[in-house]
């Protein structure tokens, strides 16, 4: 049963998805825009300008009558850091970290090559960045690996495999929230917020060297994750090759590799019959986005095959993307799957 409590903080979070769009506002366009009464907006824009979250400024609409008060975020009140472990072609522990503002604005980045990249030295690189920027109201991060109820598994780092990274990093986020899961499910949501869909299947498969290709979907405006977080990891489907068998023809470009990545989408396309299917990775180039649709093509009447397309820049742009979309979720308290 929803409380007065619950209603007031659902108003406060619209009017914050509204003031997160960016530009400024005025009470009456606010109440338009979220169908709550002037009033309401009033009460609660002042709240959230003695908070420091948003302040306003007087102005004369069109130069004349009495002033207004305008209102934009305070983009100094808060920050979003995104940390992503990650595993390069070459074989180079990377370790990437973002301050973003609530409106997308990056503050700082930097990224750190380990030779050992161990849950110590991630859990002190964000002990590191909460103390550059105290104002980080909640942590996004990104494995090579799965998330099984906080537990690091089938991680391409191997250190890190089993690693207990949630009550590590819980230890040193001092009761800031954190959103923890698979890198290609971050892809796979700033991919589908970057289309606009709102009610599509959107599925990722994401092919780099030296690491199993692997698929992430999105269905409804919803990530599929899975019991353990293992839904997507095709590459522990029976192709009749070892594991090390597959990286291996993938990261050859030979007609195996083109084979495997072929069955992999047509897999996906069975299973699930996405509207869009995204190539990502160092893998896929357009020549061979060609070959793939071409086998596709022959395999699939053309009434049931989704969109096929190739992403750009390994798809890496969407994966900072996904995290700031799931941080604003955090923040409105729409988010329902993330670690807290």
């Amino acid at each position: 049963m929803i409380d007065t409590s619950d209603v007031r903080k659902m108003n406060m979070n619209a009017i914050r998805a509204i003031m997160w769009r960016g530009g400024e506002h005025t009470k009456q366009s606010i109440a338009a825009d979220t169908g709550l009464s002037v009033a309401t907006c009033n009460t609660l824009l002042n709240e959230l300008e003695r908070s420091g979250e948003v302040y306003s400024q007087k102005y004369q609409l069109n130069g004349v009558g009495r002033s207004t008060s305008v209102y934009q975020i305070n983009e100094d009140y808060e920050s979003i850091l995104c940390v992503r472990i990650d595993l390069d072609s070459e074989g180079n522990r990377l370790l990437l970290c973002d301050v973003l503002s609530m409106l997308r604005s990056t503050l700082y980045q930097e990224q750190t090559q380990f030779t050992i990249l161990d849950m110590d030295r991630v859990a002190g690189k964000i002990t590191e960045m909460l103390e550059k920027f105290p104002n980080i109201s909640c942590i996004l991060v990104g494995t090579s690996g799965i998330i099984d109820h906080g537990v690091l598994r089938l991680s391409d780092i191997p250190e890190l495999e089993e690693a207990h990274l949630l009550d590590a990093l819980r230890t040193v986020a001092q009761q800031r929230p954190i959103y923890m899961t698979y890198d290609c499910q971050y892809r796979v949501y700033g991919a589908y917020k970057d289309a606009g869909y709102t009610s599509e299947t959107l599925t990722l498969l994401f092919c780099m060297r030296n690491v199993l290709a692997g698929t992430a979907s999105v269905i409804g405006g919803r990530i599929v994750s899975g019991k353990n977080g293992f839904a997507g990891m095709t590459g522990y489907m029976p192709w009749g090759m070892s594991q090390e068998e597959q990286i291996q023809v993938i990261a050859q470009g030979s007609p195996k590799g083109l084979e495997l990545i072929v069955k992999t989408a047509l897999s996906v396309i069975a299973v699930l019959n996405p509207d869009e299917l995204l190539f990502a990775g160092n893998v896929v180039d357009r020549e061979m986005m060609e070959a793939v649709q071409t086998a596709c093509a022959k395999a699939v009447p053309p009434e049931f095959l989704p969109k096929l397309r190739l992403a750009d820049h390994r798809g890496d742009q969407y994966y900072l993307e996904g995290m700031y979309q799931k941080a604003l979720e955090m923040k409105a308290d729409l988010a329902i799957e993330y670690w807290q």
